[in-house]
């Protein structure tokens, strides 16, 4: 028998211990790769079981941390509100209660001089036209309801001084809540807006905590394109603080020019037919008016939703932080549905905010 050389066992030895090592290391990966593959699995499990189904955990923790973060929220946009949107000009933040007498008194010389206002500007208004304030025109309120009716009465007023001053070519109805009728939201409220034509269902609403009221007001006019957009773009600029709820257009023109019409439509002044009879225009084919609008010179009834925003801020909601949300939420009916724009640009509806 041949006698193993040192180097033989050497290399004998060593394989030996690889192959220990190499079959510990398989059965030690082997087990964790099992337990790693079970881990998985449960995971898995847990996944689908909580995905499908919503989980809630209102724990004291989660509580605190809302507040916190609302809170924060709060002080955070506070100050922005007010430097970016709140302006010194905005009386709503100072109106208070008045004598009955004083307030209608004051209500009446308000009125008056929209009125009058709307004359020279060519805007029409019925007789003795009162803003969404009719009920008042031989009565006066509650005293403890002239702060919250001087707050509509600002808000009603600047509006239709932004649509005097566009100018609109006629303002037809002024609706708003009826803050002053605690139950002006209850059963039977549409029955009552059929009655009266001032009237609009519903209620201003609280944001949480107090930080801000939104009073809703519809306004029915008559306007150009050209005043429309500038009465949007004047809402924005306006000290008070407004948001666009709805905005619902019908053209007065329902139809569109006919094509075999539009060159004569179009057509500019020509010598030749400048001093022709009626049939001669007609005949030529061209027309002796001058150039004239194809589109966007019609008259558009439009009814706009529009909310006044009265900001308490931050310090209000601190103030209520400890009685959960505003006194009542008390919600406004909900706006009337956009109406699509009809092809030849009958009907629009649109909205927007500040």
């Amino acid at each position: 028998m041949k006698k193993l050389s040192g180097f033989d066992l050497a290399m004998i030895i060593t394989f030996a211990v690889v192959g220990v090592l190499g079959g510990g290391a398989w059965w030690y990966l082997s087990t964790k790769l099992d337990d790693a593959k079970q881990a998985v699995g449960a995971a898995s499990q847990s996944f689908q079981q909580y995905s499908s189904k919503e989980v809630y955990l209102p724990t004291a923790a989660n509580e605190k941390i809302l507040k916190d973060d609302s809170a924060l929220l709060a002080t955070t946009i506070d100050p922005v509100i007010k430097a970016k949107l709140l302006s010194p000009d905005d009386k709503i933040l100072t109106a208070g209660r008045q004598d009955p007498v004083a307030w209608k008194s004051d209500l009446d010389a308000r009125v008056a001089k929209l009125n009058q206002e709307a004359k020279p500007h060519g805007v029409a208004v019925e007789p003795n036209f009162y803003y969404g304030f009719s009920r008042y025109l031989n009565a006066n309120p509650n005293d403890e309801k002239t702060a919250v009716l001087t707050k509509q009465l600002l808000g009603i007023e600047q509006i239709a001084t932004i649509m005097i001053n566009a100018p609109v070519k006629g303002i037809g109805t002024v609706r708003r809540t009826y803050e002053e009728d605690e139950s002006s939201g209850s059963p039977g409220s549409s029955s009552r807006a059929s009655m009266d034509k001032d009237y609009l269902g519903g209620h201003s609403y609280e944001g949480d905590g107090g930080v801000y009221i939104e009073y809703p007001f519809e306004i029915e006019f008559e306007a150009t394109t050209e005043a429309l957009r500038k009465v949007i773009n004047d809402l924005l600029q306006s000290p008070y603080v407004f948001v666009v709820r709805s905005l619902t257009i019908q053209n007065s023109n329902p139809l569109s020019p006919k094509i075999s019409s539009l060159d004569q439509l179009a057509a500019s002044p020509d010598s030749s037919v400048a001093d022709a009879s009626p049939g001669a225009v007609a005949a030529s084919g061209r027309s002796n008016k001058g150039p004239q609008f194809l589109f966007g010179g019609e008259t558009l009834k439009i009814k706009l939703r529009i909310d006044m925003i009265e900001w308490k801020g931050a310090e209000a909601a601190a103030a209520n932080s400890g009685g959960g949300a505003g006194k009542n939420n008390r919600k406004t009916t909900p706006a009337p549905k956009a109406n699509a724009a009809a092809a030849g640009g009958n009907n629009a509806s649109s909205g927007a905010s500040k």
